[in-house]
């Protein structure tokens, strides 16, 4: 089964720059989109991560647009929370856990189990929302508001066919990948595992500073890492590498990327995975 992936807007997050690459000198600050997928061609739409309740509860705040609530962007696909089939989480921060309030609790949340016990922790202070993780306790309590995956045990979990949910193994503990089968190959949901593909995979920033030498990596062919992550580095090297075997990579602050080969070539600046790709320039 084959599968489109639609990508839902629920505002913007204010982070430095930095953030998005280990070796960008900090001091920029910009925006980044907090994307949410609408997963369609099956029984039920299925949605992939949910935004932020408020930019009140971000670092350094964010920004919603007219039309990017959560209702009005299920809307422009003649949906409301209710027709959802359910609702998968890669995590649960406070910019991807935000509306879960808003779906009824006869559409189930999918969470990877040791996401929401680290969450509840304190362990990263108020990257998650008391109020989202109150609402996933009440879900808990709710028989069948919440589907719990067990993938450090169990493996790789099919939970709908061509939708499969794996361990990313970066960025949180509990942080899940959802690898979604598509007409052009299958596409890597991967949360936060990446804030800027082509900057991580084809211009990784570079170090050497003697005049008149051309920066180099130490290792060319490793990809360059977010600044934010609660595994340790060579969890998040490997969580990255995991992801190139697909022909997208789609994450949540960034343009879905293109694989050729495990070789990023290009991007997808629409709206719907698998679509048209712009080309990266030649080095």
């Amino acid at each position: 089964m084959h599968y489109e992936i639609h990508r839902l807007n629920f505002g913007s997050v204010i982070i430095d720059e930095s953030m998005r690459l280990r070796g960008v000198l900090p001091g920029n600050i910009i925006e980044v989109p907090a994307q949410g997928f609408l997963i369609l061609g099956g029984e039920a739409p299925i949605l992939v991560d949910a935004g932020y309740r408020d930019p009140s509860v971000l670092g350094a705040g964010g920004h919603i647009a007219p039309g990017q609530g959560f209702e009005e962007q299920l809307a422009q696909h003649g949906l409301t929370p209710a027709d959802l089939g359910c609702v998968i989480v890669t995590h649960l921060h406070r910019d991807h856990a935000g509306h879960l309030h808003k779906v009824p609790m006869n559409v189930p949340v999918v969470i990877n189990r040791t996401e929401l016990g680290s969450a509840c922790t304190g362990l990263q202070g108020r990257a998650y929302a008391r109020d989202d993780l109150l609402h996933m306790i009440n879900r808990v309590y709710t028989p069948g508001a919440v589907r719990f995956l067990d993938l450090e045990h169990s493996g790789p979990e099919e939970i709908f066919p061509g939708i499969t949910c794996h361990l990313s193994g970066g960025h949180t503990a509990g942080s899940i990948a959802i690898v979604v089968s598509t007409s052009a190959g299958e596409a890597y949901l991967c949360g936060d595992l990446f804030y800027d593909v082509e900057g991580a995979l084809s211009k990784q920033p570079r170090e050497g500073f003697t005049a008149g030498v051309q920066p180099t990596a130490l290792v060319p062919d490793d990809p360059a890492l977010t600044n934010n992550f609660t595994t340790s580095v060579l969890q998040e090297i490997g969580a990255v590498k995991k992801a190139l075997k697909y022909r997208f990579i789609v994450p949540a602050h960034d343009d879905p990327g293109v694989l050729e080969d495990g070789i990023y070539v290009g991007r997808i600046t629409g709206d719907v995975i698998p679509g048209p790709i712009t080309l990266c320039e030649a080095p």
